[in-house]
């Protein structure tokens, strides 16, 4: 089959069809939240954690970046990225009395993952485990378990898990921090979703979208900026560039990147941005004329002021920021799809990959 013709297979595929399964698995996080959360908020209210460090490999240390934001700006909780091999290969204690370890995994098979949540419990910290596999060795690691509703999950990239453990995350901040105005938010983060995806796959069809796709199957390189809470959504979509393509892509924070990596753009590179409303989007803006002035070719996510920037995908968001990384991400997902049809390569099960990785 040529490249043309795959890119052009009528037949959905099984990311394509998980992707579009991204809204009921949030209505199914929202409405077990009670259940599946207070008990954990409670536990967090009685131990009063000092500090929190987050555990988590691949896509879902992307969900981790996020929780991380989430942790400093909705409960004033000092967070930081455990690193495994601290546990596993150096075999060093660490002082966790007081503290909050969250693991997130989708399989939670992991084992060093499983190997920081032991050890952490056993340290007296208060742990929780967020996962799409409540009987995982993860799972059974924790001392409270809050699941991600996905279903099966059969595409090796992940769309609709990470997607969960973000909602999750919110969920259960929300829950702790008694933050109503975004517990009802992440309420109507799900009708968001559906219009998010009907309007994506129409900006895929349109002369936008099927440039943002040419320019990206032809590219041998590409870059993902943002910054913020969607820092995490440009790490996670140059990740599945690179699985699921077979594009070097590589993501930045607009802050960092103005620091020097600004050097790797050149004339008529894909720089794929994703730009919220308010000041963050306006310091984006500020990345982007600096790309566009050394010729590279800017393909725009956003909100409502991105509606008048040509060729991007405006989306009709009245989202507060923190939640818009569930919805930003599925444009993404979808973007990556059909670059990887376009390059003759299979979303669903890329060379090379398998769906569970176990580390130690």
């Amino acid at each position: 089959m040529t490249v043309a013709a795959r890119a052009s297979h009528p037949d959905p595929s099984r990311m394509r069809q998980e992707i579009g399964q991204i809204p009921a698995t949030v209505d199914r996080i929202v409405a077990g939240a009670a259940a599946d959360h207070g008990k954990a908020a409670r536990a967090f209210a009685k131990a009063r954690p000092r500090f929190a460090m987050i555990v988590a490999r691949g896509t879902s240390d992307h969900a981790a970046n996020y929780a991380q934001y989430l942790f400093e700006t909705h409960l004033g909780l000092p967070t930081g990225l455990a690193k495994p091999s601290v546990t596993t290969i150096y075999q060093r204690t660490l002082r966790w009395k007081g503290g909050l370890l969250v693991a997130i995994s989708q399989s939670g098979q992991s084992p060093d993952v499983a190997a920081v949540v032991r050890a952490a419990r056993e340290g007296g910290a208060l742990t929780i485990a967020i996962t799409n596999a409540t009987s995982s060795p993860l799972g059974t690691a924790a001392e409270h378990v809050l699941p991600c509703h996905a279903g099966r999950e059969l595409a090796v990239p992940a769309t609709k898990t990470y997607v969960a453990e973000l909602a999750v995350v919110a969920s259960l901040v929300a829950t702790i921090a008694g933050a109503t105005e975004l517990t009802d938010a992440l309420a109507m983060t799900a009708a968001d979703l559906r219009t998010t995806i009907e309007r994506t796959d129409r900006w895929l069809r349109a002369d936008a979208g099927s440039d943002a796709i040419k320019a990206l199957a032809a590219a041998n390189r590409a870059l993902v900026i943002s910054r913020g809470y969607n820092l995490a959504t440009a790490l996670e979509l140059s990740l599945k560039f690179k699985e699921t393509c077979g594009l070097f892509a590589e993501a930045y924070s607009t802050a960092d990147f103005a620091h020097g990596p600004m050097v790797l753009t050149e004339r008529g590179m894909a720089v794929l941005a994703i730009r919220p409303d308010g000041p963050m989007g306006r310091l984006v803006d500020d990345t982007l004329q600096e790309v566009k002035a050394r010729g590279g070719v800017p393909i725009l996510i956003g909100a409502r002021e991105a509606e008048d920037v040509p060729g991007s995908l405006a989306l009709p968001l009245d989202l507060p920021e923190e939640l818009t990384p569930l919805v930003y991400i599925v444009p993404g997902q979808l973007l990556v799809e059909a670059t990887a049809r376009a390059r003759g390569v299979s979303p669903d099960s890329p060379e090379g990959l398998g769906k569970v990785t176990l580390t130690r």
